[in-house]
Order: structure tokens, then sequence, then C-alpha cells
């Protein structure tokens, strides 16, 4: 049997002429479960691995999942026919260890994680997010890393390919420095992914117009951000966050920026359905208890919500009655 060239990864790689894919990643001492294989640009089923075969010039990708609160009773939150009965989303990226994460996952204990699709590591070492078990999460794969509409549609459909979640949190970036969101390409991928069935949550800036037209093309849900991605500079725009809320009919789920559990709270107090966290965690300086934390404060805040604040008024009222007072 020949060698032939093929480009595994971004990386030429000399491999014998006419072998299957299956062949190939049991050379490669990789568990076909826990990949997903684009070859020459299709993703090839579980099925096709054995009948599909290696030859000279083929483009490979494998890829798989990396890291990128209290429950709430009687009061869920709904996303694309979703129940999650926590209000906080918890991120899996900047995580000193899979240890500390885990730790972080006990205490917040949250109902949905977010992943981000990376190329699988071909030289060795531990994997990103070994030792969690995604089975017990909702999982909300990310497209961060793209920059155009397209870049985000095909790892959509590479994390579909691997079977786990139709959910997909759509980011495109459109700024190197601050990562903001590129507004046409997001709804660009947004209304594509919607029409191939995907549940799309697409991140957004605090744009009102953006956000109502993201809820137009059938997003299940907007997350406009709080500050740019991993500053935790907290919440910048309370009246556009308001706004978004009031004129969307999906789940408003703030996502970005946010540094302290207060933050959240306010968030959920203004009406957000949920929010999404990660660096204020896992750069906390005990990120577990800083997992808690959040977790309280997205209950607290819906709780606050539900209630109804006070009348905001202008002239001060007693809190005790004025008749009766000795003089």
């Amino acid at each position: 049997m020949s060698d032939v060239t093929v480009t595994l990864n971004g990386k030429p790689r000399v491999v014998p002429d006419g072998l299957s894919l299956l062949e190939l990643l049991e050379r490669l001492e990789i568990q076909p479960s826990r990949v997903v294989v684009e070859h020459n640009r299709e993703i090839r089923r579980k099925s096709d691995l054995t009948t599909t075969k290696v030859r000279n010039g083929d483009e490979l990708e494998l890829v798989y999942f990396v890291g990128g609160g209290a429950t709430g009773g009687d009061d869920p939150l709904v996303v694309g026919g979703r129940t999650l009965h926590s209000r906080l989303i918890h991120g899996t990226g900047k995580f000193s260890s899979n240890d500390v994460l885990a730790r972080c996952l006990l205490a917040a204990q949250p109902d949905m994680i977010t992943v981000a699709i990376r190329r699988l590591n071909l030289d060795g070492g531990r994997s990103e997010l070994e030792g969690i078990d995604l089975r017990r999460y909702t999982l909300l794969p990310n497209t961060a890393g793209a920059t155009t509409a397209d870049g985000a549609i095909r790892l959509a459909r590479l994390a579909r390919a691997a079977g786990f979640s139709d959910f997909i949190k759509v980011e495109v970036v459109g700024d190197e420095d601050t990562l903001l969101p590129d507004p046409h390409a997001t709804l660009e991928a947004t209304r594509q992914l919607v029409k191939e069935g995907f549940i799309v949550m697409p991140y957004t800036s605090d744009d009102v117009v953006q956000a109502i037209r993201l809820y137009e093309a059938g997003a299940a849900a907007v997350m406009p951000g709080a500050a740019p991605i991993g500053t935790t500079l907290g919440l910048q725009n309370l009246l556009n966050l308001e706004l978004i809320v009031s004129k969307v009919n999906v789940p408003v789920i703030v996502d970005a920026g946010l540094g302290v559990p207060s933050e959240a709270a306010r968030c959920l107090e203004l009406g957000a359905a949920g929010v999404l966290v990660n660096t204020a965690i896992a750069r906390a300086k005990n990120p577990p208890e800083m997992a808690h934390a959040f977790a309280e404060a997205v209950v607290a805040g819906r709780r606050a919500f539900n209630a109804g604040r006070a009348h905001i008024g202008v002239k001060a009222v007693a809190s005790s009655p004025a008749e009766g007072i000795p003089v």
C-alpha cells in the first residue's frame, strides 16, 4: 500500500493510501465516539467511517468540545422548548483545571453549560473537559472564534454532528480588540441556522434594533453583552438592556462582561431571563464560592422581579405614621 499526503487539522500528514476513516482514527488512537470527522468539508456520519477512504490531497478536520445555579423551583427558564431550572448558564473556559471547573459546577448546579468546538489535539496531552460528565447538562456549543457568517455556520454544523445538542450560541467576532460581534454576520448566520432547525441563541451587543432583528430572524433567545467579553466591567447600559427586554418576546440572557453576583441579580431584577457567566467565576480568587454566589444571585434577582418593585417617587414618604406622636 502506497502512502499519500493529506491535510489533517491544518497540517500535512503522510498516511497509507485507501485507509478508511475508522482505520485512521484507530492509528491515531482516537475513539470515534469522542470526535466529529469533517472530510473534504463534509461531515461524516459514524456509519460512514468504515466505507469512506482517505485519498491524496484530502482535507480532514477532527474536532471535539472544549471549555470555552440554584434551582428556580416553580419558575423555570424555557428556551427553545427546553426547561432549565437554573437561570445561570455556566461557562467552561479559562478555568485553571478541570477539577476547579468540576467544583464550580457542583457549587452552581447549572442546567446549561457552554462548550466550544475545537480541533482535536493530535499531539497527546489531557483533553479539556475530561472528567466532566457532559450528559448531566444541556450543552450550548458556541461558534467562538468565527469571524464570518460562513465560519459560524460551519462550526454549528460540526457541533450538531457530534450529536450532543441542537442548541447553538452564535458568536461572530467583528473587532479583534473588543471582540464585539459583527452585527451583519451574526444576523446572517442566525437566519441560516434557524432555517436548518437549530435552536439559535446569538450573542450580540446591547444594540436594541439588532436585538429586535435577531428576534425577528427566529432566535430562541437574544444574548446581549453587559460589557466586552472577559472584561468583568459589569453592566454598562441598563437602559438598553431594559429596552431589549421590553422589545423582544423571547428570553433575554445577559452574556459577557459581568463581574460580581450583584450585577447578575440586577439583570434579573430588570426582567432578563438569565445570565451567562464565565470569566467572573473562573478568574475569581475562590471560583467555587463565586459560582455559588452567582447561583444565589440569579435566584434572588428573579424573585425580586416576580415580587415587583415598589413605586419610585420623588417625594419622601415616612414609613411610620405621623399621627399619635407625643408632642
